[in-house]
């Protein structure tokens, strides 16, 4: 076998190894999100709970790999907002309403924010994913963790370009395109997981 055709070969078996890694990592996140929300509670909250992070897990992925979060995703995770907050309520529908009007104000809030920012550097610096995603979070947090999913998401993407730059030895720029929902749904779920073992209901 020739140098090339033994570099090709090696070429096509980490091609293929690949994948395979991504899948792997992805299902062992899975599994951990699973055990920690049936951990925070066991019931069926948690199983909630765990099918948000599911829902975020492949949000991230899909945001990180094609700047896109599938709005058939963030309309099951506000859904299931809706029906965690009925269980909450036990069966008010007032519960649930609030919920809903939660969401609102928070994707109007960022939407405004995304307004802001086009009227003073004149381009977008949020897409209406991200929007979306916002409503996703009103609908699962209180409202005074909400704003703490979106400073830990802001401050993890900050952190994400910093490494990325340093490592790449590129210069940072503000025009730099980050995956922003690729931090924000993950830190949904995280801060849904910290405030359901600290106030369990």
């Amino acid at each position: 076998m020739t140098a090339d055709r033994r570099a090709s070969t090696g070429g096509r078996g980490r091609a293929k190894a690949e994948p395979l890694t991504r899948h792997l990592v992805f299902a062992a996140a899975a599994a951990a999100i699973l055990a920690s929300s049936l951990a925070v509670s066991p019931d069926r909250r948690g199983a909630l709970g765990a099918a948000l992070g599911w829902i975020m897990l492949a949000i991230a992925r899909s945001d990180a790999r094609r700047f896109v979060v599938p709005d058939a995703l963030s309309a099951s995770a506000f859904a299931l907002g809706l029906v965690d907050a009925t269980f909450a309520g036990e069966g008010d529908l007032t519960a649930p309403a609030l919920a809903a009007a939660q969401a609102a104000l928070a994707a109007a809030a960022l939407l405004a924010i995304d307004f802001a920012y086009r009227r003073l550097r004149g381009r977008g610096g949020l897409g209406l994913g991200d929007v979306k995603l916002a409503g996703v979070a009103g609908s699962w947090l209180s409202a005074s963790m909400l704003p703490a999913a979106i400073e830990l998401a802001a401050l993890a993407a900050l952190l994400a370009y910093v490494a990325r730059q340093t490592y790449r030895r590129r210069a940072f720029r503000s025009a730099s395109r980050l995956p922003f929902a690729t931090f924000l749904a993950p830190s949904i779920w995280i801060v849904w997981l910290f405030e359901t073992w600290a106030n369990p209901f």
